[in-house]
């Protein structure tokens, strides 16, 4: 029987059964629920948030200051330990189910279909990992949502939220590796805007990473989101390949996102399905 054919009911215990294939549990749709829902709250609470380029000045100097050597572990866990402007093999990038659900979410809370499309805006984010150094690998395990901004553009402007997911994140033992931000229905690509963004993460740790996601390219052939970094020289991008560190068919992504809409949407009652 073919996907069309299947009723409501008998999509979602399809879509349930893939998740569950996948690893995808509940406590993960609580987290992405949670997650979106303190984003928001946090937005709302700050009518007058802070300019970004202050946010900007008070992370690097209480958190990724180079000369303070407890906080430098903000951005990765030890300079010494990675060492990787020296020669080493070439490095690869892996991104968990976790995360690009996460990701995926995010960009849609604020873009979703629902939503009139002059409604839409982007959003913003941290992306955190780990290094595997016996396979020269960095393992994107996690994303925190920070914010969202208008149709063309969106920075981190909470500095408090951005604390708190730093804390969150040095208690999984993982590091800041890099930002995600979206781009509803208009490709992706990074502009010379989002230059310097990457520079303060890449001045402080070269092989920080930029990701970029289009929900609209979610269509079942693509993921919906490329990984950049950029040569701050020549003021270039360049794409980093990746691949997904689960098992996951990009044919699956669509009915799984659709099938967390109410999530997205705020709608906690939907939580309260039984996982058994």
């Amino acid at each position: 029987m073919e996907n069309g054919d299947l009723s409501d009911d008998e999509m979602k215990e399809a879509i349930k059964k893939r998740m569950e294939e996948i690893r995808i549990k509940k406590e993960l749709l609580e987290e992405i629920y949670e997650g979106l829902k303190s984003e928001e709250k946090d937005r709302k609470k700050y009518e007058k948030p802070e300019e970004p380029e202050l946010v900007a000045e008070k992370i690097v100097e209480e958190y990724i200051n180079p000369e303070n050597k407890k906080e430098e572990e903000f951005i990765t866990p030890d300079y010494e330990k990675y060492p990787l402007n020296k020669r080493k093999p070439k490095m690869t990038v892996e991104i968990t189910v976790r995360a690009i659900l996460k990701i995926a979410s995010h960009a849609l809370k604020y873009a979703r279909p629902k939503i009139p499309r002059e409604e839409w805006v982007e959003v913003i984010g941290l992306l955190a990992g780990r290094l595997n150094e016996e396979n020269s690998t960095l393992i994107v395990e996690d994303a925190y949502p920070m914010g969202h901004g208008n149709a063309l553009y969106a920075e981190i402007k909470d500095y408090k939220n951005y604390v708190k997911a730093w804390k969150d994140i040095r208690k999984n033992k993982l590091f800041i590796c890099g930002w995600y931000h979206s781009h509803p229905s208009y490709g992706l690509f990074m502009s010379h805007e989002d230059m310097g963004t990457q520079a303060r993460y890449q001045t402080l740790w070269d092989k920080a990473l930029a990701l970029v996601i289009d929900p609209y390219q979610i269509d079942g052939t693509s993921l919906g989101f490329k990984i950049f970094r950029a040569n701050l020289r020549t003021r270039k991008w360049f794409s980093v390949p990746f691949k997904v560190k689960e098992e996951l068919d990009v044919k699956s992504l669509p009915g799984i996102l659709n099938f967390m809409s109410p999530i997205i949407e705020g709608k906690a009652a939907f939580l309260e399905y039984d996982e058994e």
